[in-house]
């Protein structure tokens, strides 16, 4: 697709060893999304933004990627130039070597292509079991309804109309409708922001069972840092319409925030002086101030800490050192501030 530009899982996830082989190899699998220069603009004069701006993406077969990003960041508008549903105004992209520009490329892409968005809009006096079975019947080779309502938890909502579920209960479902076709490609906005812990894990395990399947290549949205961190092999941080940062989430973690923390609780009034970065939080109920130790050498001060303690001559409790996350880097990248 080339323009012109324009002014304007119910249980742990195992993936650690998975990732490491499938990252090792990333360089020599096919690829199965590449963008190049993607631009996006919306309205004219003062209330023109610029959705996107020059966005390069690869995913390889077999791999999951996140999209981290503000409100605004532009991760639905890049989504929605891949499926096919907006145009870019400049830049080129390939989805399972189809163009999704043309709607003879979308019409190939779709039968191969699973689609989970935030705000699906789906018949509501329809009945579970029936919305997955008219998905069903669209594809040649589709998985079963009732191992996807099982993996789900959704075996009980069966005959329910889709009016009558909880919003979580509609998320699955939109899930388990993007799973059917057993896609080769999926693109899932914001999959598990509805949903609770039990149900998030049994997501991310189908998810990584489809990747196991058929070789999938998989895209999520996501604000659950938890998510990208523990789910994804690469995180891609989107900000302004920009990538920002990229990268697998323990190499992004050691790039931006390789610090670690020393954190205890301690009597009011401790003299702390020996450290350097301390900060004090509020009084716990226990009459003990929680304490945070910000500097580098964590080593050397969780030893001075442990001796003073062992002398008697320091109160130190719930004594643990923390390493940052990947909310951490997301923070440090894009800001504290609040997006509309």
């Amino acid at each position: 697709m080339i323009y012109s530009q324009q002014n304007c899982l119910l249980g742990p996830v195992m993936r650690v060893a998975d990732n490491a082989d499938r990252g090792a190899n990333a360089a020599v699998r096919s690829i199965g999304v590449s963008a190049r220069g993607l631009h996006k603009c919306y309205g004219r004069g003062a209330q023109e933004h610029h959705a996107l701006l020059g966005v390069d993406i690869d995913i390889h077969r077999g791999e999951i990627v996140g999209v981290l990003g503000p409100n605004g960041a532009g991760k639905t508008t890049l989504v929605s130039i891949l499926e096919g549903l907006v145009r870019a105004d400049a830049g080129t992209a390939t989805v399972l070597g189809e163009d999704p520009s043309r709607p003879d490329g979308v019409a190939r892409i779709k039968p191969r292509l699973g689609v989970s968005m935030q705000n699906s809009v789906l018949p509501p006096l329809l009945k579970v079991v029936e919305l997955l079975e008219f998905k069903q019947s669209m594809h040649t080779a589709p998985r079963k309804v009732s191992e996807l309502l099982g993996s789900l938890g959704l075996e009980s909502k069966r005959d329910t109309q889709y009016r009558h579920l909880s919003g979580g209960e509609q998320q699955r479902v939109v899930v388990a409708m993007a799973l059917i076709g057993d896609p080769e490609l999926l693109f899932l906005d914001e999959p598990t922001s509805q949903l609770d812990p039990q149900a998030r894990r049994a997501v991310w395990d189908l998810l990584v069972e489809q990747r196991r399947r058929c070789d999938a290549s998989i895209l999520v949205t996501t604000h659950q840092m938890e998510e990208a961190e523990r789910l994804c092999d690469r995180v891609l941080v989107l900000d302004h319409g920009s990538v920002i940062a990229e990268g697998p989430p323990r190499e992004l973690i050691a790039a931006h925030c390789p610090e670690r923390h020393l954190e205890f609780a301690t009597a009011p009034r401790t003299d702390l002086s020996f450290l350097s970065g301390v900060e004090r939080f509020e009084a716990r109920s226990d009459g003990l101030v929680p304490v945070r130790v910000r500097q580098g050498r964590v080593e050397s001060a969780l030893t001075e800490v442990l001796a003073r303690q062992g002398r008697g001559d320091l109160v130190a409790e719930d004594l643990h050192v923390t390493a940052q996350t990947l909310e951490d880097v997301f923070i440090k990248l894009t800001g504290r501030g609040i997006r509309a």
